[in-house]
């Protein structure tokens, strides 16, 4: 069949007497210049020139089979292409055989130029319909494949926000079967903190069909909770067509949660900007007046002062470096055994007269240089603030009470999770404080820079981990650490807070 860009139409004469042949030729291209006119001699011909038809017009008697028999081949293979039975028998019997057969048109051959132009008139027409039927039905079938094929969702839903409709998509974005959700009630799946603004937005787009919004909300999903859609919204309930509200959602959760860690970045470069300002401009102004006093005194003394002021600014300095790179971004992770950690970033702090018990046998999953950073961290902060004597223990955590199995990819063996705690018998931490110690530039101590626990927290949410700290045992300060995935041949120690491994 021609394309509907060419301007021509096809006319397929099929007739076994050649003089009938080129007088059709000849005269329906003179009375309708669109038309061009293909002509085969036989039935078999006739049925391997389809493809190029708009129209078929074809005598009663062929050389191998009857014009009906070709009407019933052509409509199996296309059911729609006209068909005008063209012959000198015009018996009643044969015009009656062929309406019951489906034939488009009939028309008796006669003399006189005046046949062509009726026969030129009606294949014309009957091949304009023929192309525009098949453009409409191009058309609904491209449509068909874009809302199959889409990543994007499209639902139809009645004024009541009821599923009439769900596209493919919605198995992979919704994550249930489309038919699953045609009469549930979309709004049962948003979530409760998005739905009174939901159900706003979409009582003002049915009330004013000219409002087409785009709105955000969560969505329940049956495996990933909740994902967060993009729904752009137009109000076609009065369309006798489509009789309900066209909604395209998209899901955007990947983007939200960019958009939610950049402004979590931004907060913490302003936390940055403002112990920056802050904690470095009061040793830098100790300084400067030691410094115009010993130019003004010559007393030497005030060198302790100043040298005493640089040496906090470094330190500050030192943490916001170590903080800046104890980001949320992690080397591989492996299996690590935490008491040789433990025992390692004991011995790299200047820990005095301190005691560590270590009581745990596990072995986590962890980035092991960031771990001993953590480990290291809280060990200064007992000795800063419980003294020199401090007696620090590492144990074994209580399981947590949804605790999971996963394989580990280094090794093929399976973790669970789990946790450990580190504790001391120092003065403790009060309860109002349990939370801000962990903000940066936070401690008691005026020794301290105090961004030790907000590294250490730092590091703990970037293994995934939760910490929290709350009175150990002997009345002084417990940071427990949970979600850390353990090997499961390491099970974890029922006694917790046990003594029986030591190392001074």
């Amino acid at each position: 069949m021609t394309t509907e860009s060419d301007p021509a139409f096809c006319a397929l004469h099929v007739d076994d007497d050649e003089d009938i042949r080129g007088l059709v030729a000849t005269f329906l291209p003179r009375e309708q210049p669109e038309l061009e006119v293909l002509s085969v001699s036989t039935a078999a011909a006739a049925l391997d020139r389809l493809d190029a038809a708009d129209c078929v017009v074809s005598g009663y008697h062929l050389p191998d089979m009857d014009g009906l028999a070709l009407l019933r081949r052509i409509r199996a293979v296309y059911p729609g292409l006209p068909f005008v039975l063209y012959t000198a028998a015009g018996s009643e019997e044969i015009a009656a055989e062929a309406i019951s057969a489906g034939v488009t048109d009939y028309l008796q051959k006669s003399t006189g130029r005046e046949q062509y132009a009726l026969l030129a008139n009606r294949v014309q027409n009957l091949a304009t319909q023929y192309r525009t039927a098949r453009a409409m039905d191009d058309q609904q079938e491209r449509f068909r494949r874009l809302v199959e094929h889409s990543s994007d969702v499209v639902s139809i839903v009645d004024s009541a926000g009821v599923f009439q409709y769900l596209s493919p998509a919605a198995r992979h974005v919704f994550g249930y079967d489309p038919d699953d959700l045609v009469g549930d009630v979309g709004f049962d799946y948003v979530h409760p903190d998005d739905l009174d603004h939901t159900v706003e937005t979409f009582l003002e787009a049915v009330a004013d069909p000219a409002y087409r919004p785009v709105i955000t909300f969560r969505f329940a999903h049956p495996e990933k909770g909740w994902v967060v859609l993009e729904n752009t919204g137009r109000n076609l309930i009065d369309d006798p067509v489509v009789e309900g509200f066209v909604i395209n959602s998209h899901d955007v959760t990947d983007r939200v949660e960019r958009a939610t860690e950049l402004e979590r970045q931004r907060d913490r470069f302003a936390e940055f900007a403002n112990v920056v300002s802050h904690d470095l401009r009061n040793p830098l102004s100790v300084a400067g007046a030691n410094l115009s006093l010993l130019e003004r005194t010559e007393d030497l003394s005030r060198v302790a002062e100043v040298r005493l002021a640089l040496e906090r600014m470094e330190a500050i300095i030192d943490d916001l470096l170590t903080l800046a790179r104890e980001g949320d971004g992690l080397t591989e992770l492996s299996p690590v055994s935490l008491a040789e950690v433990v025992d390692a970033a004991w011995r790299s702090v200047d820990t005095e007269a301190a005691r560590l018990t270590v009581d745990t046998a596990a072995v986590v999953i962890a980035d092991p240089g960031r771990l001993q950073q953590l480990l290291e961290n809280l060990f200064s902060n007992a000795v800063s603030h419980a003294g020199p004597a401090v007696h620090v223990t590492v144990v074994d955590s209580r399981a947590d009470a949804d605790a999971s199995e996963d394989p580990v990819p280094a090794t093929g063996a399976t973790a669970a999770t789990r946790g450990f705690a580190v504790t001391d018998d120092g003065p403790g931490i009060p309860p109002e404080d349990h939370e801000r110690i962990f903000e940066y530039g936070v401690s008691s101590s005026t020794e301290c820079t105090g961004f030790g626990l907000a590294i250490v927290r730092r590091v703990a949410e970037a293994h995934g981990w939760s910490v929290a700290v709350c009175e150990s045992a002997a009345g002084g300060a417990r940071f427990e650490f949970q979600g850390v995935r353990v090997l499961d041949d390491h099970p974890p120690n029922p006694d917790d807070g046990g003594d029986d491994t030591a190392g001074d």
